[in-house]
């Protein structure tokens, strides 16, 4: 490859990097170019794209960037596959993929700038998507102002049945002779 062709590359994973909200970094050694395909396939339905890379190029993208505590993770066969939209989408369908074929595996992960280690990243995986975490969240804010609005709901209550028992009373009239 040459050097302007290097360059380019470079850039490529760099733009490819910065867009990006997660991104994996996973061993594919074993695949069959069809089984590789067929991953491809099945990622790029759901908006996410997987490319091959040379170690020494994805160095070079992350360097000077938050992303250089991947290097340690850039040895052996790297397919980098990236994600714009639900963060834990790229690993589910990594970790799924890998239950199914034994030779592929993740390596690591970076989710909006923060670097992923092998358990993190498949932890990720096992996580809820944002929109269920998001109404598991609203629910856990609403609990305590329903409880606050119960809780000063309750002198008022007894008020008003009070007032009410006084109301009724009069109503009756005066108690007899």
């Amino acid at each position: 490859m040459k050097r302007g062709d290097k360059a380019v590359v470079v850039d490529d994973l760099k733009n490819l990097l910065a867009e990006a909200k997660v991104a994996m970094l996973a061993d594919y050694q074993g695949l069959s170019v069809s089984e590789l395909t067929e991953l491809r396939k099945l990622l790029r339905q759901q908006g996410i794209a997987l490319r091959v890379v040379k170690n020494s190029l994805a160095r070079l993208a992350t360097k000077g960037t938050e992303l250089q505590e991947l290097e340690p993770h850039l040895a052996g066969p790297t397919a980098m596959v990236f994600g714009k939209g639900d963060p834990t989408l790229p690993a589910k369908l990594l970790a799924s993929y890998a239950k199914t074929k034994p030779t592929f595996r993740i390596k690591a992960g970076f989710v909006e700038g923060k670097v992923l280690a092998k358990q993190d990243a498949l932890a990720l995986a096992d996580l809820p998507p944002r929109e269920v975490l998001m109404g598991r969240l609203a629910g856990v804010l609403q609990s305590p102002l329903r409880s606050l609005l119960v809780s000063l709901q309750g002198p008022l209550r007894s008020l008003l049945m009070a007032l009410e028992a006084v109301r009724q009373k009069k109503e009756q009239g005066p108690p007899g002779p």
